[in-house]
């Protein structure tokens, strides 16, 4: 892995006291939480239920750390041979899953995204290399809100062999009683997936777990989800995504802390009250442009930031995931670029375990196809700049440099034809041909050629479809809760 450091030992210290004297003296509300609050007042946190706020003494921080586990496993619910494990030992790229609408491959338009959407990113990352999952790019918004997320789940099922995610615990705050309706038909679709619900637990395919409402707090509605999932011994995420001077202070430093202190928080209350579940951490911390009020996706700032908490992650011996490949540009081009190799490039020096938001533009609001394409190019260069020089015998080819001698050329040796694709570099969508040829070519742009991968990709690359008594299965469930689920809840309508 590689060593890029941008903070000293005593930095990681300051910041380190700074989140524990944030958890002791600020704390952390957990809104509509009551339970959850009189769980963790049991478990000896101070706990002021006006407030709704649970503070962390510096023993229990470091218990709870202690306890988290310190690796995690990615499981594909198809097949294992697309396992992968997040170790501190490997960085790994992510699609962007945070889109309400995709660009159209032809215009470039943004519309709102439907199933079929879904389907087309899914199968176009099931094809890149770059990427060793297929996650969850956007969402069925022709599918109606409450039956959404089961509809996404089966269709990446249906277009992928990568681990893609099944989502529970999500639906919509305001409506508890149908999230936690929701609760179980997405774990009813989970043990189907994976067989029953022993394998589930031997290979855990769904995921659970809480971002901070920042600053420091926490919807009690995901947090007990997050509980009830570690509770089967399912694992868990926490994940932070603060904007500098918005949701923290300005500083970064200060940033660093808030944003830590809301993830150390939540490993506390995953810790406490389920000692050893497998604990997945993210750190986002975005910059905040201050002219037009908004995310600045791809500020220097930001990777930055990003790769300090990477840093810090391993302070703590925990892996972590960043969004580090994003950026404002509104449609694929050298904006994108700009800020995708800005954002990225710092978190992978640092050795991120996960560097997410390939495929997204104008701050995670739109997932391309084109882009998608893209910043599988974007991924494969930067993953070279931290391979490293290998030398031995054979790289230093002293034999070969004696041979040619003064004023000769290597193009005609053994050595250049056994060695130059693995020493270097090539690219598929950069164009290094002359001016000329690329006239004769058609003069096409970068996000030319990307579009043309992708038609070839959608037109040549096919995904085995599921065992066709899950899928009967997967969609009886679907129907039946389309069915149950409004009479339940009659203003959904139906």
């Amino acid at each position: 892995m590689p060593t890029y450091r941008i903070l000293s030992k005593d930095d990681l210290y300051s910041i380190h006291w700074a989140c524990l004297d944030i958890l002791k003296e600020t704390g952390i509300r957990i809104v509509e939480g009551e339970e959850v609050l009189k769980m963790l007042n049991e478990k000896g946190c101070t706990v002021d239920f006006d407030q709704k706020t649970v503070f962390f003494s510096p023993s229990i921080v470091e218990e709870s750390l202690r306890n988290a586990s310190k690796v995690a496993t990615i499981y594909s619910p198809r097949n294992s041979k697309y396992d992968y494990r997040l170790d501190g030992r490997h960085i790994y790229f992510e699609t962007d899953g945070l889109n309400v609408n995709t660009a159209d491959l032809e215009t470039g338009e943004w519309r709102p995204s439907t199933t079929d959407d879904v389907a087309n990113l899914t199968r176009v990352s099931d094809a890149l290399d770059s990427y060793p999952s297929a996650g969850g790019m956007t969402a069925s918004f022709d599918k109606p809100e409450y039956i959404r997320g089961l509809y996404d789940v089966v269709t990446r099922l249906n277009n992928t062999e990568k681990p893609t995610s099944i989502s529970i615990g999500g639906g919509n705050a305001e409506s508890p009683e149908l999230s936690r309706a929701l609760f179980e038909y997405q774990l009813e679709v989970a043990k189907v997936v994976a067989g029953s619900e022993e394998a589930l637990k031997k290979r855990p395919l769904v995921t659970g777990g809480f971002w901070a409402m920042s600053p420091l707090q926490f919807h009690g509605l995901y947090v007990e989800r997050a509980l009830k999932l570690a509770e089967r011994g399912f694992p868990s995420f926490v994940g932070s995504m603060t904007q500098a001077g918005a949701t923290t202070p300005v500083t970064l430093a200060g940033m660093l802390a808030v944003t830590t202190a809301e993830i150390l928080g939540g490993i506390c209350i995953i810790q406490l009250l389920y000692p050893g579940t497998q604990t997945i951490i993210s750190h986002s911390p975005a910059a905040f442009d201050m002219k037009y009020g908004q995310w600045a996706a791809g500020a220097p700032e930001e990777s930055l930031l990003n790769a300090a908490s990477v840093e810090i992650a391993r302070y703590y011996g925990l892996t972590d995931g960043v969004m580090g490949l994003v950026t404002s540009a509104k449609m694929p081009g050298p904006q994108a670029c700009f800020d995708k190799m800005m954002s990225g490039i710092l978190p992978i020096l640092a050795g991120a375990d996960v560097v997410g938001g390939a495929g997204g533009l104008a701050c995670s609001m739109t997932a391309s196809l084109v882009e998608l394409v893209v910043d599988d190019e974007l991924c494969k260069a930067m993953i070279t700049s931290i391979r490293g020089v290998e030398v031995n015998d054979e790289t230093l080819a002293l034999d070969v440099v004696h041979n040619v001698g003064p004023g000769g050329h290597y193009l005609a040796q053994k050595h250049t034809m056994n060695h130059f694709m693995k020493e270097q570099f090539i690219p598929e969508l950069i164009d290094r041909s002359g001016y000329d040829e690329w006239k004769k070519n058609g003069e096409k742009s970068l996000v030319d050629r990307a579009k043309e991968k992708v038609k070839k990709i959608l037109k040549e690359h096919s995904v085995p479809p599921l065992d066709k008594d899950i899928q009967k299965e997967l969609d009886s469930i679907i129907k039946r809760a389309e069915k149950e689920l409004p009479k339940r809840f009659p203003y959904l309508g139906g």
